[in-house]
């Protein structure tokens, strides 16, 4: 493999590991502090029992502000809080991801 394809799978890696440490802290914090903004999150089954969590469907949850539907305004802020960080990462593994492909391909 060429530096460049070693360092974008490199890259990519690096950030799903980092997006998936600030998701499950998000999401272990919203259900430990705010189970009432998690049940609302939660509706209609988005994490299916709360088990089988998505990254995809907490992107969703917070790109689209659905929290601020809620009552809980403490479970709200922190959201609200969470959320640029959360996009930041989300976004960015998917870029690395491209590159990474992209980077394999051009080897190939």
């Amino acid at each position: 493999m060429k530096p460049v394809t070693v360092s974008a799978c490199i890259l990519f890696a690096s950030a799903i590991a980092i997006e998936t440490i600030v998701w499950m802290t998000f999401l272990r914090g919203l259900k430990l502090r705010h189970p009432e903004q998690w049940m609302h999150a939660a509706q209609p089954t988005r994490w299916h029992d709360r088990t089988v969590l998505s990254a995809r469907s907490t992107m969703l949850y917070l790109l689209t502000r659905e929290y601020m539907d809620s009552i809980d305004e403490a479970g709200t802020r922190y959201c609200s809080r969470y959320r640029s960080i959360l996009l930041l990462a989300y976004w960015c593994t998917v870029l690395a991801g491209i590159a990474a492909v992209v980077a394999l391909a051009v080897e190939s």
